[in-house]
Formats: C-alpha cells, structure tokens, sequence
C-alpha cells in the first residue's frame, strides 16, 4: 500500500438544510469516534461548534475533522450551504479528493446542489452524491434522481436504493454488497435483501454493472458477452469510475437516523479515492511554468492553506492540505505567494474545535498549523529550493456593499485590526476606504454575510459599527470649454494676500482624468506660484462644484494673470485657481456621471422574463443571454445605484436559485431627474453647513 493509500480526503456540500452535518454525526458516530450522536437543533455537533453556527442552526464556516476506521484516516471537510458562505467551498474544494454533494430528497436540485457542482467541475474533483432525508414525507428518491439527470449531463447511476419512502421508508438496500441497513432501534441492523425487493433490487444492479463496465473495455466486453461482472470487478469499476468522472454515483438514506449512513461510512474506504488515486497535481513555478507533483514523500514540499481562523486569543489557524513531500515541526518553508519563508511551529489534527498534536503531515494528508502567521487561506506553502503553488479557481467579487461607521473613537481605532482579521480568514470579504464618498465600505456575497461578519467584529474584537447604504461613486465633467477669472484679494493691514488668474478648461474623453497646462508668457504669473495654481485647481477637483463629487476627464490650461510683489503667495494663488475654476465650471455645461456595472446573472429558465423585466426597470440594458449548463447567463449594464440590494432582490424573484456578479464598467450621464435631486441635495446640506 502506498505512503497515502490509506488517506480519504472528502468534502461535504450541498444546498442548506439539506443534512450535510449531520450525516457527518452519523459516520463519526458510527465509526466509534464519537460516544453521543450531536444533533443540529442541540447544538451539540462536532463541526458546527462556533457560537454564531450554534444560535442560528447552520453551518457559516468550513471545519474539519479527522478520524480513524478500519486503518484508515477519514478528513471530513464540512462546507456551509447558504450561497453567502461559498467562499469556504471554493478555498476548500481542491484541498479533497472527492466531493460528497448532499441533496434534499423533497426539495431535488436546488441552487447549492447546482453551485458546488460547477465548483467541483472547475477544480477537476470527482462527485459523488448523497440523497438525504428519506423518511421525510414529501421524499422520493426518483424524482430527486430525475431532478439530477434534468439539471446535469450526467450519468447518475445508484449504488443504493431506498427499502420505502416517506412514512415508509424502513432502510437502505447496497447494490455492490447486496445487503440491506434497516432501521432498528439506535443504530441501523445489516440485514439480507428483502424478498420483496429482490427484482428491483436485481434490475437496479445490472444498471450499475452495465455504466461503470465501461470503465474498461476488457470489462465491457465481459458484460456484453456473458450479460455479467464478477462482484470483485464490480468493486473494481465503481472505484475507478468514480476516480475518473465517468459516472456520478448515487447513495442515500436518513442521517436523521443512521440508515444508509453505515454503508456509506464502508463505501468511504472501499471506493472512494485516495491521494494516491487522485494522482499526481499540476502545479506553476516562480517562471510561471507548469510542473508536476507526486503524492510522495521523495517529491518536495507543496501545500495548500484552505482556510485560516483567528482566535483573537489563541491566534490564527492555518488548515492545510500537503500534496507531496511533509511539513514538519521546526522546519523551514516559504509561503509562495508571499515569497517569505518562517519556521513551522505547532502541527495539529482536529476533530472540530478539539486539537491534537503531530510531529507531521506527509503527502496526501490534511492538517493544521498553529500561528504560522504569513500564510493565508489559497496560499501555498513550498519547497523554497523548489518552490511551486497550486492553481484553485477565482473567488466571485462581492455582491452585497455597506457603508460603516464606527460607533466610537475607540472602536474607530480598534476597526481596522477587526476587518484585517476577518479578511484573512474569510476572501470574499472586502473592506476599503472610499476616496469619493469618504465612506468605509465593506462587501461580500450577501445580507446573511455581511450580517455574520458585523457581529463578529463586536463578539470577537469588540468594534461596533452602525450601517447604511453606501452613496453611489458619482463623478462630475463638462460638456463644454469655458473661460472664467478667478482673483483673490485680501487686505487687513500689514502685508495683504494677492492672486489673479485666467483660466481656460475644456472637456477631455472618458477615463482621461485631468490634465494641466502652464501657457504663461512674459511672467505675469510668477514660475514659483504655477504649481500652487495646480494645487488650487485639485484641490476643487476632489471637493466637486455642482454635487461635490470629484471631477474627471477635464483639462485646465493657465493662460493669463497678475501677481503683487508683496502681497502675492502660495496660498492666494491656490484660492484664486480655485476660484477660477469653479466659476468656469459653473460655464461649461456641467454633468454628473453614474457608474454603470458590468452584470452577470445565473437563473433557471422558468425566472428569464421577470429578470429581462425587472433589468429594464432598473433602468438596466440586456446585452445577451447564453446556456449556462442546464441554466442561462444574462449580461446587462445597471447603473451601480440600482444594484445596491439586487442579492436580496433576485433570491426573492428566484426562490433562491439566482445568482449574479458584477464590476464596474464605465462612467455615463446619470438622467436629468437624478442630477436634479443630487444637485439639490448638495445645496441642502451647504446650506445646512454639513
């Protein structure tokens, strides 16, 4: 057996509520690693054991949990299901060998089952889905089935089927071992297959011998010649079907009450893929040149953090798969991304937030590092004779903004140490000063989102903040040139302040930004006073004129003025360029500009009409629509003002099944009704003296 055979690495995902924690109960108890069966609603589970996770009944961040059976060690990694948290799915995905995507037997496919299948897709990891809650009273295992073959271009192919449905469902039947896990009492009882099932039981077995033969052609032509597999083989080509992707195949049962869970703990060791399986990784050097890596301890060193917490007591965590080579106490490694190299210090396996010590983690295996501080979640950690990172796919931009301000002085001090921390441990998160607005802003994938990361910030570093929505990035320009005198004088006896300038200002193209020019002849304007003429003129830029929002895409030419040998200085040029341009503003047929996004939106294509509608409302352009898989992709320019809530809004439109990203695309002319209202509103707060 090699160095990693003996290694499962597995991620759960799955829609919420959809049961993924506590199937992840029933193997650790099951496997005798646990003595108490936790339960959700008790908040007595292994791997939702942070405060917030407990008081709400979801998971929010990913955790692990490593255990042993049978000679083998089992990393569980437990995914939250709300869309708001997938960032954890995507930083955790390409730490596993295989994803367990978790679907509700009443409700199908829904949005989470759709997005960590297209995540696993994208990180090239193998499937395998789990069909819960069988005994509740809506379920039907071949609906869900057929809800999978609709949603995917796929082959599903059962390795269970259930014994009843609904109020009925009394077990589990496993098509490879053909025994049957009955409900009986506390724990799930083995038992033959029901006489009345034999011949779908039969019928649903030669289904599976007939897909996944074809994972070779010597087994092909075996099936085809003698109508049969041996059940040797047929363990065989499960295994290496699923190793491959050639089929997805499908379990089920109730982790409310073990069934089907037993025979999927035995299915974990037998067919799922190790390390080893999974092969060697592709992985780019300092040259940008792509190099291979072996799930071996002769190969050098290459890990990936998939997810950083930090205990504002205890410090930061750093979860890590190693892809080859071993990380060890005292040794020496270099975080790629970073390019700086630091000691390893304490290396830890952990049973959710248990912790136990380790001298290593060799190839193949997942772990944890204690306050190795350069390293953060998608780092790699290397060989830094040799050193290489792996490639995981790109994290969506934010979709949900809120302005932030900090309730106190103390927490205003306190505020940025709070976001620095959560950002780490959490890369969908942003946090950034708005130069327009002069707003903190903070943004992630949703109201739930940022809703757990405010509390966080008073529960873990004690920064309370009060919200809103952010005021829209607005620019202000000119359509036109115009020329205008700006002079300043100032006489209080003693030495005066004295400065006169003409200038000219004329309309640049889209994203030119400013431009300056001296045309100053004969020395009417002093040299030394230009640059103060400058300073004045930037200084009206970032302070706006109509709206007070900054001014773009202008250019400002110095052609005339006057100066005093005496009374003249930096400062009465300053205020008269000041002056001066605004007053040539004021001219020169002023605008606002809006920012107009560049929208993406994922739906269903029952949800087509009422998104094209609601996007027109919005005063949104559709530029086209294209397949997404089983699903479409809208592209639209909205104006950034109208897309402030669009993460509720388009859950609500699409019974959640709705997603969407956005960046900023360019800058146009808001209508004539909103720069009315913002002009004025400007004009309120002058007068107001705010």
């Amino acid at each position: 057996m090699g160095v990693c055979e003996s290694i499962r690495n597995i991620a759960f995902a799955g829609h919420s509520s959809s049961g993924k924690t506590t199937i992840i109960e029933g193997l650790l108890y099951l496997s005798g690693n646990k003595k108490r069966l936790g339960r959700v609603t008790e908040g007595s589970t292994t791997t939702d054991y942070q405060q917030d996770e407990i008081d709400r009944g979801i998971s929010i961040s990913t955790s692990l949990v490593s255990f042993e059976k049978g000679g083998f060690t089992i990393n569980v990694i437990d995914n939250p299901g709300y869309l708001d948290f997938i960032g954890e799915l995507i930083a955790s995905v390409s730490a596993a060998d295989v994803l367990i995507i978790v679907v509700d037997a009443e409700s199908g496919v829904e949005v989470g089952t759709e997005r960590a299948y297209h995540f696993a897709k994208e990180a090239r990891v193998p499937i395998v889905v789990f069909i819960n809650g069988l005994d509740r009273e809506r379920a039907s295992f071949d609906d869900t089935i057929g809800s999978l073959k609709s949603s995917f271009d796929e082959r599903f192919v059962p390795v269970n089927i259930p014994i009843g449905e609904g109020g009925n469902f009394k077990g589990v039947i496993d098509l490879i071992s053909l025994k049957a896990s009955q409900i009986d009492g506390e724990k799930p009882t083995i038992s033959e297959v029901p006489a009345d099932m034999k011949d779908s039981t039969a019928q649903a077995r030669e289904t599976l011998m007939e897909a996944v033969c074809e994972v070779e052609d010597q087994l092909t032509e075996k099936y085809l010649e003698e109508g049969k597999i041996s059940d040797d083989e047929l363990r065989y080509a499960v295994k290496k079907s699923i190793v491959e992707s050639m089929v997805i195949p499908v379990f089920c049962g109730s982790g409310w009450l073990l069934s089907g869970v037993d025979l999927f703990l035995d299915a974990i060791t037998n067919y799922l893929p190790s390390p080893e399986d999974r092969g060697e990784i592709n992985a780019i050097d300092k040259e940008g040149k792509e190099v291979v890596r072996k799930p071996s301890l002769d190969e050098p060193l290459l890990a990936y953090v998939f997810k950083t917490v930090i205990d504002p007591y205890a410090g930061k965590l750093s979860y890590v798969r190693v892809f080859s080579g071993r990380l060890a106490t005292d040794m020496n490694i270099m975080d790629f991304q970073k390019g700086a190299s630091a000691k390893v210090g304490s290396i830890l396996r952990l049973f959710g937030k248990e912790q136990s010590s380790v001298s290593e983690i060799r190839a193949g295996d997942v772990g944890a590092l204690a306050k190795f501080d350069i390293a953060q979640t998608g780092d790699s950690l290397t060989d830094a004779s040799k050193p290489a990172k792996i490639v995981i796919p790109q994290f969506p931009e934010p979709v949900m903004f809120y302005a932030v301000k900090p309730k106190t002085k103390s927490d205003e001090d306190k505020l940025s140490t709070a976001v620095g921390r959560l950002k780490e441990e959490d890369l969908t998160f942003k946090f950034e000063r708005n130069q327009d607005t002069g707003e903190n802003i903070i943004s992630g994938m949703g109201e739930l989102h940022l809703n757990i990361i405010i509390e966080r910030m008073k529960s873990r570093y004690g920064v309370d903040v009060e919200t809103h929505i952010p005021r829209v990035s607005y620019k202000e320009t000119i359509k036109r040139g115009a020329k205008a005198q700006g002079r300043y004088k100032k006489q209080t006896g003693g030495r005066g302040q004295y400065g006169d300038v003409w200038l000219e200002i004329q309309p640049l193209e889209r994203g030119e930004g400013f431009v300056f020019e001296n045309k100053i002849v004969g020395g009417v304007v002093p040299s030394r006073f230009i640059p103060a003429v400058e300073k004045g003129i930037r200084g009206a830029l970032e302070k706006g004129v109509i709206a007070g929002y900054p001014v773009v895409d202008i250019k400002a030419i110095l052609y005339d003025g006057s100066y005093h040998s005496v009374d003249s200085s930096d400062l009465a040029f300053q205020i008269a360029a000041s002056m001066g341009f605004k007053k040539a503003f004021e001219e020169a047929m002023p605008t606002i500009l809006e920012p107009i996004m560049d929208v993406e939106i994922i739906v269903p294509d029952e949800f087509m009409g009422d998104i094209t509608g609601d996007i027109s409302g919005r005063r949104g352009r559709v530029l086209g629509m294209e397949p997404y898989g089983k699903l479409q992709k809208i592209k639209a320019l909205v104006p950034q003002s109208e897309m402030f809530r669009y993460s509720i809004e388009l859950r609500s439109m699409t019974q959640g099944r709705g997603t969407f990203t956005m960046k900023l695309s360019y800058y146009e002319e808001a209508p004539p009704d909103i720069q009315k209202r913002l002009i004025e509103e400007f004009q309120k707060e002058k007068e107001e003296g705010r």
